[in-house]
């Protein structure tokens, strides 16, 4: 039995953890036509060990994690102390502490960067902190994960080792640690997560950018800019360090697709993994809600779930504003506990169009034609908002809250 069989009980998650722990290397990961990282497996190399499948999400069960009865578990408001950190952070820089902190003292630190020449995410063991740097800013497409894992697993033992991923790749490494006895080396930090989006929708996103700027390649991308103050997904390309790009925070065709979860992966419709602590020693997400939606600078929202999560933590502390919350004050704004609702017709016309070589902006013109009357309303209604300057409406949000 191997990562191909049928029986599953979830969808691939994408996370490219069974390529990187095959011990005869007979599995591969390809984009599949809907844009989704995929398992591939070579028959005749595969011994069918059923490594893969022990370790995989698609095959085995992921219990309720109610908060009520872990006391232990500590919710968190925090900002660097560093404006610099702040500003060229895409929250309120926590990551980027815990990471420059881990590296500093000795921990084999592995994170997400951008590729600039090929256009994709993927993760890298950071060898310098230049690589550390290169792990700032969110990226919301699934990286490219397993020449990294494989990596990590080979020449890290006896080391000690900072992992920053999606909770479907903290999962998996969770699992495969565990059977190999090596959990308490590895400090495990994955994210509040949404949901990942079709690659094929940032690699077409990206062509029709370099087309509309007429450059070939990108110096930087930042997926979720502060240019407009935190909390607003601006799209900004750079280019000889000037801004070559800025998307439109109206009409952002990225996004707006990103938002509707029509084509996200298959497994974030009802990801269990996204709604349980279990595995990770920190979680770490923005602090969306009423408490700080005012906030223009980033707040980051970490959750310190295990000692080893609270002792990574104490050695920054001194390095960012702390402010402790209950969960209510933070989870009804996260994706936690949610079932993405959605058309699967609609979903798959979406993707026909996609592989079609239809622009995005007759994808998103198709989705919006298809909306409810009431999801409608919701984007004429913050069209409408977002016609505001930014200052005018954090004070609308101050007079709200006080109502």
């Amino acid at each position: 039995m191997n990562i191909t069989a049928s029986n599953t009980m979830h969808t691939c998650t994408s996370c490219g953890v069974c390529a990187a722990i095959c011990p005869t290397e007979a599995i591969s990961m390809q984009l599949d036509e809907q844009g989704f990282y995929r398992p591939q497996v070579d028959e005749a190399q595969c011994v069918d060990c059923s490594l893969c499948t022990k370790v995989c999400y698609k095959y085995n069960v992921v219990e309720e994690f109610p908060l009520a009865i872990h006391s232990e578990v500590q919710l968190l408001a925090c900002q660097a102390k560093d404006e610099n950190v702040v500003n060229s952070t895409t929250s309120g820089g926590v990551a980027h502490l815990l990471a420059q902190n881990l590296f500093e003292q000795g921990y084999k630190c592995v994170g997400v960067v951008y590729d600039n020449k090929m256009d994709y995410a993927k993760h890298i063991c950071a060898s310098s902190y230049l690589d550390i740097d290169a792990f700032r800013g969110s990226k919301y497409i699934q990286s490219m994960t397993f020449p990294a894992f494989k990596e990590m697993f080979a020449t890290t033992k006896g080391e000690k080792v900072a992992l920053f991923g999606t909770p479907c790749q903290i999962y998996a490494v969770d699992q495969y640690l565990k059977r190999r006895n090596r959990r308490e080396d590895f400090l495990l930090i994955d994210i509040y997560c949404h949901g990942c989006p079709s690659l094929k929708i940032w690699q077409r996103y990206v062509q029709e950018i370099k087309a509309i700027i007429k450059r070939k390649r990108f110096d930087n991308v930042e997926f979720r800019s502060k240019i407009k103050g935190w909390g607003n997904f601006y799209v900004v390309v750079v280019v000889d360090g000037l801004r070559a790009f800025v998307s439109s925070r109206k009409k952002d065709e990225f996004y707006q697709l990103f938002f509707s979860n029509l084509m996200l992966n298959g497994a974030c419709k009802n990801c269990k993994l996204r709604s349980t602590l279990e595995f990770a020693d920190i979680r770490l997400g923005d602090f969306w809600g009423k408490c700080y939606d005012t906030n223009t600078k980033g707040v980051s929202g970490v959750t310190l779930v295990t000692k080893h999560g609270i002792e990574a933590f104490e050695q920054i502390k001194d390095k960012v504003y702390v402010m402790e919350h209950p969960f209510s004050d933070f989870l009804p704004f996260q994706s936690w506990g949610k079932v993405y609702q959605y058309n699967e017709n609609l979903r798959n016309h979406l993707f026909e169009m996609l592989n079609q070589g239809k622009a995005l902006c007759e994808i998103q013109k198709y989705y919006f034609a298809h909306q409810s009357v009431a999801q409608k309303m919701k984007r004429h209604i913050k069209n409408l908002i977002y016609m505001f300057p930014p200052q005018v409406i954090n004070k609308v949000k101050k007079i709200y809250h006080r109502l």
